[in-house]
């Protein structure tokens, strides 16, 4: 199962950038927490904390297209180099503000900024192995592996985020993820010899069109996912905790992203022959059933081997969704367009938290794991939608 990522890692240049994104992808799943923890520590409000630490995905949502058109247009260095230095200075006077008491507005400010700021190192790495690797099966192969590194991003940013808050101090937890980002971040832009070259502003390729309808429908997938990730960790957490067992709720939700792992692995390694719209409604429609059997689970331990069984179906769904937009879209836009669809996970995950903290409150940790489930089924019908009446006549091939 691993050859095929053994031969992609000794492509030139591969193992390099492919490292530095998983280093600079780190923040996202560290710079939320930490500021969660840091403000509630300080202040005494989990509100004003999740208030805080919401606007921060925010701003990373609204600026993350309009990164990957700067990118698409002018090459990946700068924007790396100056959006890493700002958004650790960022986070560095707002680990200031909130030890000298500052004003609520200056907390929000900082945190958009930092947010913002931040660069979309997932979408710049996988542009740089479409323009390593043009189409063909290593290209999903590469799709899988940083399917791969997104759950890493989120198996390690908690833990190393909880354990310097707890051991050493919650300011040391947040200023790791501003030191993570930046190192990552930095280093990928020095790797010059694999940044897809910008296009320019006088070639007039920045006119060439995106198909909206297609990407809109896909950045609806990824808000589904997102939403649907959000929503299971909150009634996870919920059900460990009303069975006795909040210690393990931690586990059962490493269990689901090694599922999730494994899963992006094997993905990769397969050569698949069925078109990628295909695989895409298979992987939505797989995820809506794997999340069915939630509601009736009485056990933490079941919970476990449920979830790692929804967690096999989340890297394969999200590859699919990057390579329908490697093959939908024009390979000048490329960058702009993944994009969107990581804005639509990120921008997923508050509302589908929210939406299972209302239904655990009304009907029950299992109960609420119905919520999931419709979002699962949502998911899989804008897939058959999107490939049945959205898809695009034209295929780019890329290199």
């Amino acid at each position: 199962m691993l050859k095929p990522y053994v031969h992609l890692m000794r492509r030139p240049g591969a193992s390099a950038f492919f490292t530095a994104g998983v280093l600079g992808r780190m923040p996202i799943s560290m710079i939320g927490l930490g500021i969660v923890i840091l403000i509630a520590r300080e202040s005494g409000s989990y509100g004003l904390a999740g208030a805080v630490s919401g606007v921060a995905v925010i701003a990373g949502a609204l600026t993350g297209p309009v990164q990957g058109r700067m990118v698409d247009r002018f090459g990946q260095r700068t924007l790396l180099i100056v959006g890493s230095v700002v958004c650790t200075v960022a986070l560095a006077v707002l680990l200031v503000a909130v030890r000298a008491g500052s004003a609520t507005w200056v907390l929000y400010l900082l945190s958009f900024v930092a947010g913002g700021t931040r660069p979309q190192v997932g979408s710049f790495v996988r542009a740089r192995w479409t323009h390593l690797l043009g189409r063909g099966r290593a290209l999903q192969t590469a799709f899988a592996l940083e399917a791969v590194g997104d759950e890493v991003v989120f198996i390690v940013g908690p833990v190393v985020v909880t354990a310097l808050a707890t051991q050493v101090s919650p300011y040391a937890a947040l200023a790791a993820a501003g030191v993570l980002g930046l190192a990552g971040g930095i280093w990928l832009a020095l790797l010059r010899a694999s940044d897809p070259p910008g296009r320019g502003k006088s070639d007039g390729t920045e006119q060439a069109p995106l198909p909206w309808v297609s990407i809109l429908l896909l950045s609806l997938i990824g808000l589904g996912l997102g939403a649907t990730l959000g929503g299971a960790e909150v009634i996870t957490v919920a059900f460990a905790i009303e069975k006795g067992r909040a210690g393990l709720a931690g586990v059962v939700l490493a269990v689901w992203a090694f599922g999730s792992l494994l899963a992006g692995l094997w993905y990769g390694s397969v050569h698949w022959r069925a078109p990628v719209e295909r695989r895409l409604l298979i992987g939505t429609v797989a995820l809506a059933i794997t999340l069915a059997p939630l509601p009736w689970v009485n056990s933490v331990f079941l919970l476990g081997v449920v979830l790692f069984g929804c967690g096999m179906t989340i890297a394969p769904t999200m590859v699919a969704v990057t390579a329908c937009v490697e093959e939908w879209v024009p390979p000048q836009r490329l960058t702009e367009a993944i994009t969107w669809t990581v804005t639509g996970i990120l921008l997923g995950v508050a509302p589908g938290n929210a939406a299972a903290g209302h239904a655990v409150d009304l009907w029950g940790p299992s109960d609420a794991y119905w919520v999931p489930f419709a979002i699962g089924v949502a998911c899989a019908l804008v897939a058959a939608i999107s490939i049945t009446f959205a898809r695009p006549k034209t295929r780019f091939a890329h290199n």
